[in-house]
């Protein structure tokens, strides 16, 4: 088992986690909730556990593990969900900080041979915003030409991700999704990477564009050693 970035999600739609439940309007990495001292213990009660758990049931199982964890105020990690894949918008701020192939840290996976592999992480940190149509996550209109990709991209340490977005006969991408673009920046500090992504996120604009403006401001507060 390599053991992949940690990343905190922002579930709720409106600001300070307030609102309806979303896929995800943001996410950052890594996560100061998981100390070092609370990265042992999910490791050691939660996913180690877990793998040994299905090999020794005949099902052994190869590939990417995503678990879904609520983290105790006395450290204690709960798992709430897993999955067979990587999650959205986690990994938009976990892979830009994986230093190495993803397709030979897979294959190596399939082959047996990941305990020769090297995994290791950027000392960056990543700060994502989704960008969603108005109405979400209840109902929402489709087709609003969206702008100023274009000019947010080449800003240092961002990227864009397309999620609901479609490109029309004449070559205008519009949207088509209740969460449209993830807007993502890499810097060494939350600070700066939530600037550079905010920056990105005010030249982008489409009728009825909505976000939250607090993604990455819990990383700030990091959390006390327990």
């Amino acid at each position: 088992v390599e053991p992949m970035a940690t990343s905190q999600d922002h579930k709720r739609v409106g600001e300070n986690d307030t609102g309806l439940n979303t896929g995800g309007m943001g996410a950052y990495s890594p996560a100061p909730v998981v100390t070092p001292k609370i990265h042992d213990r999910i490791m050691q009660e939660v996913i180690y556990p877990t793998v040994n758990g299905m090999a020794a049931e005949g099902n052994v199982y190869t590939g990417f593990l995503y678990a879904g964890l609520m983290i105790m105020p006395n450290g204690q990690p709960k798992v709430i969900e897993f999955n067979c894949r990587f999650g959205d918008p986690e990994t938009q701020v976990v892979l830009p900080r994986l230093q190495g192939d993803l397709v030979s840290i897979l294959m190596a996976c399939d082959n047996g041979t990941l305990r020769h592999q090297q995994v290791s992480w950027s000392d960056t940190v990543a700060v994502s915003v989704v960008l969603a149509s108005a109405g979400y996550p209840g109902s929402y209109e489709k087709g609003k030409e969206i702008t100023g990709i274009e000019a947010a991209q080449p800003l240092e340490g961002v990227s864009v991700s397309h999620a609901g977005t479609a490109q029309t006969e004449d070559g205008k991408i519009v949207t088509a999704g209740g969460r449209v673009l993830n807007v993502t920046a890499l810097a060494p500090t939350f600070e700066e990477a939530r600037a550079r992504a905010y920056e990105a996120c005010d030249l982008i604009n489409f009728e009825g564009k909505q976000l939250r403006h607090d993604i990455g401001l819990k990383a700030l507060q990091g959390r006390p050693e327990k």
